[in-house]
């Protein structure tokens, strides 16, 4: 009777509990994909505007640039600039403290090479001559940045006289690399009359940026007499003063500067790598020179 109780009692504490309402099955409509996007249209609504006005902001769309890139490329190279700048000071500094030590000289230079500054790139290196006339790491910086400036004025005479065949302006023969323009019977046109004037010039800019190649090699093969970097130094005085002969052939003296600096080479190494070379040079200049000169 007890357990007849107890069941009896139980199934009245569940009657008394509210029915718990079951969830209805979905719909047919409920279950296609625009139903399901609809219910959740806000959520994508918001997240598209958060892609677009992302997407606006690094590839900077309508403001005319290429968006993040522009501004951290700005930020290195504004970043790199300044560095540039403050190191420049700083050896400026050294410089002023102790003017005869050429080790902040050779740096700045470097620095102002990085900035593109040549002009003060020279004009730092030949200060440094100035206070150690021998130093023969600073002389053959600057030798070498004088034959840089003589290789890029040899382009830019290229380029004007290729312009100025193309243009037809000049009777064959008229100018070349050995002469100026000379034929002043004929008229030209303006334009002919540009392009022979911007050859003349750049003729003129060739002639005086080998020179100063020519020079600072020369300086260079002085100081390094007796010295471990002599044959070197020899051998580059004799390659540009060859190039230079080349250009300007009826200036003989660079005939002879390049044969005396082959000649110095082959007794410093006669049996060196460029030997051979230097005495088959040695002996086409030579054929090109009066007998007077040889």
């Amino acid at each position: 009777m007890a357990r007849g109780a107890a069941q009896a009692q139980r199934k009245r504490a569940q009657a008394a509990q509210p029915k718990r309402k079951q969830k209805a099955a979905p719909s047919w409509e409920d279950q296609l994909f625009f139903s399901r996007l609809r219910r959740h249209a806000k959520i994508i609504y918001v997240l598209l505007a958060v892609v677009f006005a992302a997407g606006f902001v690094v590839l900077g769309v309508g403001s005319g640039s290429t968006g993040i890139g522009d501004v951290l490329n700005t930020l290195f190279r504004g970043g790199s600039s300044s560095s540039l700048s403050s190191k420049i000071k700083d050896d400026l500094k050294k410089i002023n403290a102790h003017p005869r030590n050429t080790a902040p000289y050779l740096d700045l230079a470097t620095l102002y090479q990085q900035k593109g500054d040549t002009a003060s790139q020279i004009q730092t290196l030949e200060s440094a001559v100035t206070v150690s006339p021998k130093n023969v790491d600073v002389l053959s910086q600057l030798a070498s940045v004088y034959r840089a400036q003589a290789a890029s004025a040899q382009t830019s005479f290229n380029d004007a006289e290729t312009a100025l065949a193309a243009n037809d302006a000049t009777p064959p023969g008229l100018f070349n690399v050995n002469s100026t323009l000379v034929g002043q019977a004929f008229t030209a046109d303006p334009l002919s009359q540009a392009l022979k004037t911007k050859a003349t010039d750049e003729y003129s800019k060739l002639g005086t940026a080998f020179t100063k190649a020519e020079q600072g090699y020369q300086r260079l093969a002085t100081a390094a007499r007796g010295t471990s970097q002599e044959s070197t130094a020899e051998l580059q005085l004799a390659s540009v003063a060859r190039d230079a002969f080349a250009l300007f052939t009826r200036q003989v003296s660079h005939a002879q500067i390049a044969i005396a600096a082959y000649q110095r080479y082959l007794k410093l190494e006669p049996n060196g790598v460029q030997a051979n070379l230097a005495r088959q040079t040695i002996a086409q200049l030579q054929a090109f020179l009066p007998k007077s000169h040889r």
